[in-house]
């Protein structure tokens, strides 16, 4: 009898955590757009270890963790926006704008004969 009870009591238990483990299916989908989440939410937070980025808040009155918990707190679809608007500024603009300034400047002293940095400009003179 007790043998019984012992092997009872081994079956239920068994049967007790089998029955509260469930496996669902989770589609492509889902595990995309979590992983898109996920992704979002490192690229604003590695965005933060930017020294320029964290001057920038300082001056605003804004404090790193101040940052760094609002944007634990935002929702998926307003770090896809921010993360979206981050991606379409222009990154170097200010870079490229003096290049173009430089090559520009040089082109015209090589036409005015001053320099000959481009030999396939010939002087106006």
């Amino acid at each position: 009898m007790k043998k019984i009870l012992v092997v009872a009591t081994i079956i239920l238990t068994y049967l007790a955590c089998i029955s509260s483990t469930y496996a669902g299916v989770i589609s492509s989908e889902q595990v995309i757009v979590q992983q898109q989440s996920i992704y979002n939410k490192q690229q604003v937070l590695e965005m933060l270890d930017n020294v320029e980025v964290q001057d920038k808040l300082v001056a605003l009155g804004v404090s790193i963790d101040d940052a760094e918990m609002r944007i634990a707190s935002m929702t998926d679809q307003e770090l896809n926006q921010l993360n979206t608007q981050m991606n379409e500024m222009p990154a170097a603009a200010g870079i490229v704008g003096v290049v173009v300034t430089v090559l520009v400047v040089l082109v015209v002293l090589d036409l005015v004969g001053v320099t000959d940095v481009f030999s396939f400009i010939r002087p106006i003179n």
